[in-house]
Parts: structure tokens; sequence; C-alpha cells
């Protein structure tokens, strides 16, 4: 993997990589993206739908798959992240509803297994993701692919660490009201994308960062798997990159 990109301000990172989506987005006939939720990769969509607005950038042609969904939430729910989706991406770029595509979590009119193998299908008729936008959870997992996760996984209903219903449960209004399972893209469709764009900031990033980037390989830090893609970028700022030997960082002023 390349070094990984050291900022200063966070704000480096999300402008250079909306960039990097922006040229994307103009210099294609259609583009697959695929997209995270929660705080780290806010800021990259509010640059683009800066963009859209003082740019004229225009997402018609692009198409999204979520990496995730809690399982069990109705779509609208306040904490459902297809509602975060719709709140600060779908309408702000202006996707096409018909291009927005979320795991199959409404298990109304099938059962959860056959929803997944849906969303498997889909990405694979769109041709496959062009770019996809990862953070780090604490305990080093990835869309919600937990500890223990193998590489070969693919889109499957989860268990939640106890650490992730615990970051979760000051937005649902304590633990209690936090599911305690979900669905997401396994390691190896995350894998399987043509770009791996990955942002880490905060001091309380620092640990599983180091583990992720420097440690052994495998299922204990499932972010470590990244590291033998093909076209990998990550974004730290200097807290979240605190531990890392110096030699293994590419300094952007």
């Amino acid at each position: 993997m390349s070094p990984p990109i050291l900022v200063d301000r966070r704000e480096q990172a999300e402008q250079e990589l909306a960039r990097e989506i922006a040229d994307l987005v103009r210099g294609r006939r259609r583009l697959v993206l695929g997209l995270a939720t929660g705080d780290t990769p806010s800021g990259v969509y509010r640059e683009l739908a800066r963009m859209r607005r003082d740019e004229a950038l225009d997402f018609g042609r692009v198409v999204t798959f979520n990496l995730d969904e809690f399982l069990g939430l109705p779509p609208d729910h306040p904490r459902a992240f297809e509602r975060w989706t719709e709140e600060r991406v779908f309408e702000p770029l202006g996707i096409p509803r018909e291009n927005r595509h979320v795991p199959g979590v409404d298990a109304a009119h099938a059962t959860v297994p056959e929803r997944c193998a849906a969303y498997e299908l889909a990405i694979r008729e769109a041709g496959g993701i062009d770019l996809l936008l990862l953070g780090i959870g604490r305990n080093g997992h990835v869309a919600f692919n937990e500890p223990g996760s193998s590489r070969e996984a693919r889109t499957r209903e989860v268990e939640l660490h106890p650490w992730t219903r615990e970051d979760a449960a000051t937005a649902f209004g304590g633990l209690a009201s936090v599911p305690e399972r979900a669905v997401t893209m396994g390691v190896a469709t995350i894998l399987a994308a043509k770009r791996l764009r990955v942002l880490a900031f905060g001091a309380r990033k620092a640990s599983i960062v180091r583990r992720a980037l420097e440690g052994p390989v495998g299922p204990e830090v499932p972010a470590s798997f990244l590291r033998g893609h093909r076209d990998l970028r990550v974004w730290l700022d200097r807290e979240a990159a605190a531990e890392l030997g110096t030699g293994r960082r590419t300094v952007r002023s």
C-alpha cells in the first residue's frame, strides 16, 4: 500500500477526496460510489454538495451503494443510515432515486439472506464499485465487519460488537435502544471495489490505525485486510497518525 497521507486539518483530506470524486463524476459516463455514513465522511459529502451548488457538478449519472444498515429499523427512523444518507448525500447531491441502493433490511418481502444476495447481484450488475469511502471503527471494523470477520465474507447479517453499540448509544438515546444486529457489505465485497479511500481522524483512532496499517493482517482487525488492495489511499490527521512509524508517512502541508 502507499504510505498514509498525513494532514494538519481534516478539511484538507475531505477536500482532496471530494476533488477526486468530482473529477471522476465529470470524466465518466457513469460512476458507482460506495458510501460510508457517520461523522468521518460527512465533510466529503458537504464539499461535494458545495461543488454541485457552486460549480454545477452533476450527479445525475452517479449510482450509489451504502456500506451497511442497522437491522430492524424502518427507512425513515431518525437513526437509520438510509435516512442519514437521504439527508446528507442523496438529496444534497441530487442522486436519482432509482440509482440509490441500501443493503436489504426490509424482510417483509424476502428473507434477509435473499436480500443480501440481491444486493451483491445489484453491485455486479452495476459493473462493480468504482470508488468506496471507508472509516475505521475503534475496534478495527470496516463497515460492520466486526473483529472475527473473514476476508471472504460478502453482504450478510451480522451481530454488532459491544463497542460498536456503545459508540452509537448517545445517538440512540441509550444503549438499550441500539440494534444488536445489522446488514453489511462483506470484506470481500469491499475489496472488490476498484478504489478504496479511507479516512481516520482524532486521537481515539491512533491505536487502531497503527494496528490496521502496521500490525498483523487478519480477522482480529478487519481493517488490516485493506492493505492488500491494489488502489488504497488513507488520509489521517496528526492525532490519528500519532502511533505510526515516522518513516511511513506522506505529509501534505
